[in-house]
C-alpha cells in the first residue's frame, strides 16, 4: 500500500530458454552422443574390439634346429653297398671297387654328406592369445572416452552447459526489481 495504489507481490516463476531445463538455481542444456572407442596403444580397433597383435614364437622339437622358417634335424646317412659287396671304411669292396651310396631314412633328404629330416614349425602363443594362423591375436574391450565437453554416463556421452533463469511473471503482472508487480 502507497497510499493510493494496492500493490501485490508474488514470486517470478524460473523457466529456461528452449532446449534447456532448469536443475536447481540454472537452466542446464543436455545433449548425448556416444561415445567413441579408443583402444590401448599398441592394439588396433577392429570390429568394435581392441586387437593385439604379437609375433608368433616359433618352437622346434627336441633335436631340431630352426633354420628359415622350417625345423631341421640332420642324422648320419646309412652306408650300404650294393649286393655282393662289403662295406670298408669308407668303400664298398668287391672284386672291384665301387662308389658308396648313402640312403636315408624316410622323411628325409640327403645334403651334404648327412639326412637331413624336415618337419614344420610348430606355433605357439602366449597365455590369452588366439592364434590366428600366422600370428597371435588378444582381443580386449576398448575403453570408452567422449568428445571433449561430454561426460560418461552409463554408455552415453552427455555434454551440460548452463545459461541464466528468467523470471516470467504470471499474466496481469509486469517484472519490476526482481519482482511481479499487478498491472
Amino acid at each position: 500500500d502507497n497510499g493510493r495504489d494496492c500493490v501485490a507481490f508474488t514470486m517470478p516463476e524460473k523457466s529456461c530458454p528452449p532446449g534447456f531445463v532448469f536443475s536447481g538455481k540454472q537452466c542446464v542444456q543436455s545433449d548425448t552422443a556416444p561415445p567413441n572407442p579408443e583402444c590401448p596403444p599398441g592394439t588396433i580397433l577392429e570390429n568394435g574390439t581392441c586387437k593385439l597383435i604379437q609375433q608368433i614364437d616359433t618352437v622346434c622339437p627336441s633335436g631340431f634346429v630352426e633354420e628359415g622358417n622350417r625345423c631341421v634335424q640332420y642324422l648320419p646317412a646309412n652306408k650300404i653297398c650294393p649286393p655282393g659287396f662289403n662295406l670298408s671304411g669308407q668303400q664298398c669292396m668287391a672284386p672291384e671297387s665301387t662308389e658308396l651310396e648313402s640312403t636315408c631314412p624316410p622323411n628325409s633328404i640327403f645334403e651334404n654328406g648327412k639326412c637331413k629330416v624336415i618337419k614344420n614349425i610348430d606355433m605357439v602363443c602366449p597365455p590369452g592369445y588366439t592364434d590366428s594362423g600366422d600370428d597371435c591375436v588378444l582381443y580386449v574391450a576398448p575403453a570408452k572416452e567422449c568428445p571433449p565437453n561430454f561426460i560418461l554416463q552409463g554408455l552415453q556421452c552427455i555434454q551440460t552447459s548452463s545459461a541464466p533463469t528468467q523470471p516470467v511473471c504470471p499474466p496481469g503482472t509486469v517484472l519490476q526489481d526482481n519482482a511481479c508487480i499487478s498491472v
